[in-house]
């Protein structure tokens, strides 16, 4: 019996470091996928923006930003959190036929809701588009612009059961391919057939009707007809308090816009923008790929029994990841506007360090949530979120009125800071984790040091600036390295992931990976 015990230790022991190299690979690669796919559909929009410019006029972009912003937020109330909840019921559920009753349910509940939101505001579409836009701008805008929503809010259920499957391929070529055919259309409305605004809001409804038609279909086929009120009560208590998380995010990132308008002018608004659109790459290249796999993959890692350790070691790779990137743009923030922008916007670089420290701080406190997610404590993500945005409506006053766009970047690093804090705090009280938060803290404090050095030397040459910020980031792994930041699990996860990510290049490219390797 001591043998066959000690046999079980020695199996137990080799297998658990698989467990967590594979948990962690599999993280790594549906990341990446849904990065990708990101960056390359943020590509296309990019490219088109010469021909909007060209063929729209600065009133056309006003009425679109208008329509976007309310179609947003009224959407953040009608979702009611469905997405989290249905990868959250998902992946409760205990047999294949209780996931796809899971499934149905919610598929049931937000067409019926979609529908019935649809029907019930055609009556108001009128006065609500004066009220908006005014009574010279067509009410026709904000038809389109709603019926595309409601066919987004539905078609938005089959691609959150994608993500409880883990199917990121699927859901990267999905996205991407309603989004080209989508610019395919806004050229024929637009260039063609010289229809204009119409034209955008045509485009994006055609588009996302045949999502919408060709997911639900499949759905069903899927997953059948079938509905569990139970369930259905679940994911609403579940989800209903991210309404409020939602609302806080609007507020953080949109609030000081206004703020800036009435406090400065739209000129400092202007360049306010430019700055922060470079820093919120740091959202949309890293975080949210890294949110829309982590919100499917958190629960499967939680159902193993070494999950404490793989927790540990995504949240501290995750974390330098944000760090290192956020450490480069801030670094070269200077170059890259001088590069990319007009000069009359070139004072936009002195917020871009702050925002990118805000939304490296965006990152961790996602992460931090961790513990209120896997106990359904959703109820303190929305306090925490909201006591934020409280506290970023009086930061905003107080700091803009003071020191204009560089109080609104720090109000917003801010807010940020306390949701990371809170949500640590929240998700400890719940579900303590040991996640690694001093080596994270000292890998924070090193790359501020960085940073600041980097500043201290200012040549009047561009290639002599580049090359000594060039040299100071490369420098930058190597101290991490040599302080022990990384625990030596960790390291072999990162030595794993960057051949992973080199074999996935060359299967792209269409190379042989083990030259790639090699290399």
């Amino acid at each position: 019996m001591a043998i066959d015990r000690l046999e079980g230790s020695v199996v137990e022991a080799v297998e658990e470091p698989r467990v967590v190299n594979l948990e962690i690979r599999k993280a790594v690669r549906h990341g990446m996928v849904y990065g990708i796919g990101n960056v390359l559909t943020k590509a296309l929009g990019f490219l088109m923006l010469p021909f909007y410019t060209h063929y729209l006029n600065p009133t056309d972009y006003g009425i679109l930003e208008i329509l976007d912003l309310v179609i947003s937020l009224f959407g953040m109330f009608l979702n009611m959190g469905m997405t989290a909840a249905l990868v959250r019921c998902y992946a409760s559920a205990q047999s294949t036929e209780e996931k796809r009753k899971v499934a149905s349910t919610a598929f049931l509940f937000v067409a019926t809701t979609g529908v019935i939101t649809f029907c019930g505001a055609l009556g108001v579409i009128k006065p609500v588009s004066r009220l908006l836009l005014g009574p010279k701008v067509p009410s026709m805008y904000l038809l389109l612009a709603f019926s595309s929503f409601i066919l987004a809010y539905i078609a938005g259920l089959p691609r959150t059961y994608l993500l409880a499957r883990e199917a990121s391929t699927a859901f990267t070529v999905i996205d991407f391919s309603t989004v080209f055919v989508q610019l395919v259309l806004n050229v024929i409305f637009i260039a063609v057939m010289k229809i204009g605004l119409v034209g955008i809001l045509l485009s994006s409804l055609f588009a996302v009707g045949v999502q919408v038609l060709l997911l639900s279909v499949w759905l069903l086929r899927r997953v059948g007809i079938g509905f569990s009120y139970p369930r259905l009560k679940e994911m609403v208590r579940f989800g209903l308090p991210l309404v409020f998380s939602n609302l806080a995010l609007f507020t953080l990132n949109f609030s000081d816009r206004f703020f800036l308008q009435h406090v400065r002018s739209l000129e400092e608004v202007g360049i306010y923008a430019v700055g922060y659109k470079f820093g919120f790459m740091m959202n949309f290249v890293l975080v949210q790929p890294f949110y829309i796999m982590w919100q499917s993959r958190m629960y499967p890692i939680h159902a193993q029994p070494d999950h404490g350790n793989i927790f540990r070691q995504v949240f501290v790779l995750y974390s330098l990841t944000l760090i290192f990137c956020g450490l480069a743009l801030s670094m070269f923030s200077p170059e890259i506007v001088t590069i990319m922008a007009d000069r009359k916007f070139w004072s936009s670089h002195q917020v871009i360090p702050i925002v990118t420290l805000a939304y490296v701080f965006y990152g961790l406190g996602y992460y931090a949530q961790l513990g209120m997610f896997l106990t359904s404590k959703t109820k303190l993500i929305g306090v925490v979120s909201s006591v934020a945005a409280l506290m970023n409506l009086g930061l905003n006053y107080v700091l803009i009125s003071r020191f204009g766009m560089m109080g609104a970047a720090w109000a917003t690093f801010l807010s940020f800071f306390a949701i990371a804090v809170g949500s640590y705090w929240g998700s400890q009280r719940v579900f303590p984790l040991s996640l690694g938060v001093k080596r994270v803290a000292i890998a924070m404090g090193l790359a501020v040091g960085f940073y600041l050095t980097s500043q201290s030397f200012q040549p009047r040459s561009l290639g002599l600036g580049l090359l000594f910020k060039g040299l100071l980031l490369g420098v930058f792994p190597l101290v991490l390295w040599n302080v022990k930041v990384l625990a030596p699990d960790e390291v072999e996860m990162v030595l794993s992931a960057r051949n992973n990510a080199l074999a996935l290049a060359c299967r792209v490219l269409g190379m042989p990976s083990s030259k790639a390797v090699g290399a």
